[in-house]
């Protein structure tokens, strides 16, 4: 493709020096993929996952020109070698999104988008909304544990891909006759540009809580990058809110497409009636504008019921019917990490949940006190360079709805993992005795496991799928699954 017509999408540029004509065979952010006469654009790059690979592309440009890079796209000058093409725009990740769909021929726009933002319950919303569309329709899945083309697992690095990475997912979709495709639309993803230019047909949204304050400096600011997202939706679209959020009012208010809410109160759309949640699952009455129908899930928590009412309400718009939304929500619906049980027949209860916020905390103890376990035991920490002020909150929540806890380490990262046990302290009640520090994630699950009462309900929080732990000057391979079930295994003998 022509770069004339690449930058012919571009809003504005601040200058461009050298041939517009010349032929690109490929459009790059990674100094690591270029190949000849690729565009390279440079941007900062950062994942909340921390898999970083360089901080500040614009160090890279030469690297970039070495590997066959005819063009760069720059966000401040800088010299580059002879016969390269320069272009400086003012915001080089904006121009990325928008040259990467140019590049690829827009392949999202032969598809239905369905979106899903908010704080917790993104991922489990998403494979909802999948569980039921994949009866009627061939679907597409992109997230925080994976994506998946008609079916089809593969691996994924962010909850949101960078923009060339998304728009090869999608052509990916469209070569393999998907029709539709739901997505996770992280705040991170909206903030750096990664979903601009791409039309949604439904959005949805979960909740909103205390989450990516080292980011986004506050509430208001996080907030206001969700509805960011919100307002992209146009006015022929559809727009699912939870009325119960007390921030409901700002989402209904950013939003000009036709807004469907649900939840549990009576004036909902889509809601939820005669509830009984159980270890085995959750009954209910779904009522919808479509009629009634009684659901039997096997998703256990009423966080879970929010999460299928969300994925039910972004269904209905596209003409699923309550026999096929039954179906779906019925099935044995597996997210990794997420409640995920570890069994091994043993008389104890252990469950694996990234519960990292002080209200996803919330939300997994409640549904884990509602099973009515002997004793209630929580294994948690907090993750170092983030948001300090949510570790004495998560400690409350912790202390208040556990009968024992064990403070532990959950990817440190620079920070001195004392001075983060420090910090969660602070959310502890004085004379607390129920409680152990154990620094070493392995050893803290191993101990809570090896002291394990029968009917006893372990729950493993913050990492959920996470296969990484990271430390200051390492990254170990570590997956709270995999090593629960292994002291789960060891204690009974079948290691």
């Amino acid at each position: 493709m022509k770069l004339k017509q690449l930058l012919s999408v571009i809003p504005k540029t601040t200058s461009i020096t050298g041939d517009i004509n010349r032929e690109i065979a490929g459009v790059v952010y990674d100094p690591l993929r270029v190949k000849k006469n690729f565009l390279y654009i440079a941007i900062n790059i950062y994942t909340q996952l921390d898999k970083i690979e360089h901080p500040d592309g614009h160090k890279f440009v030469d690297k970039a020109i070495e590997a066959g890079a005819t063009a760069v796209i720059l966000d401040h000058d800088m010299p580059v070698s002879d016969g390269v093409t320069k272009i400086i725009v003012p915001n080089s990740r904006e121009v990325l999104a928008l040259i990467s769909g140019e590049f690829y021929g827009h392949p999202s726009k032969k598809m239905k988008l369905i979106g899903v933002t908010g704080t917790n319950g993104k991922t489990s919303t998403a494979h909802v909304i999948e569980a039921i569309l994949i009866e009627k329709f061939r679907i597409g899945l992109i997230g925080t544990l994976y994506c998946k083309v008609a079916g089809e697992i593969k691996k994924s690095k962010d909850t949101t891909p960078e923009p060339p990475d998304l728009q090869e997912i999608f052509q990916d979709m469209v070569d393999s006759d998907c029709t539709h495709v739901v997505m996770e639309v992280s705040s991170h993803g909206v903030d750096f540009h990664r979903v601009d230019g791409v039309t949604y047909e439904i959005g949805g949204w979960t909740n909103l809580t205390q989450d990516h304050l080292d980011y986004h400096g506050s509430m208001e600011e996080y907030r206001e990058c969700k509805l960011k997202w919100v307002r992209t939706l146009d006015p022929d679209k559809y727009m699912a809110v939870n009325i119960d959020d007390p921030s409901v009012g700002h989402f209904r208010k950013a939003s000009k497409a036709k807004i469907i809410t649900y939840g549990l109160n009576e004036n909902a759309d889509v809601r939820a009636t005669n509830i009984e949640l159980s270890g085995d699952g959750s009954k209910f009455t779904l009522i919808t504008p479509q009629g009634e129908i009684e659901i039997n899930a096997k998703l256990r928590g009423q966080f879970n019921v929010y999460n299928m009412l969300c994925g039910v309400a972004m269904c209905l718009p596209l003409g699923v019917d309550l026999e096929t939304i039954k179906v779906g929500l019925e099935k044995q619906i597996i997210v990794f990490g997420r409640f995920h049980p570890i069994e091994r027949g043993q008389d104890y209860a252990v469950i694996i949940d990234y519960a990292h916020t002080p209200d996803g905390l919330v939300k997994v103890l409640d549904a884990a006190r509602a099973t009515n376990p002997k004793r209630l035991v929580t294994v948690f920490g907090c993750g170092g360079d983030r948001d300090r002020s949510k570790r004495p909150l998560m400690s409350k929540v912790v202390d208040e709805k556990s009968d024992r806890f064990i403070i532990t380490d959950d990817n440190p990262r620079t920070e001195d993992p004392n001075q983060i046990v420090k910090d969660i302290l602070e959310g502890v009640s004085s004379g607390n005795d129920k409680f152990e520090v154990i620094h070493d994630r392995s050893n803290a699950i191993e101990h809570a496991i090896n002291t394990a009462e029968p009917g006893d309900m372990i729950i493993i929080a913050g990492k959920g799928h996470e296969t990484t732990q990271t430390l200051k000057d390492t990254t170990l391979e570590f997956n709270d699954v995999e090593v629960a079930d292994k002291f789960v295994s060891k204690r009974l003998g079948k290691a």
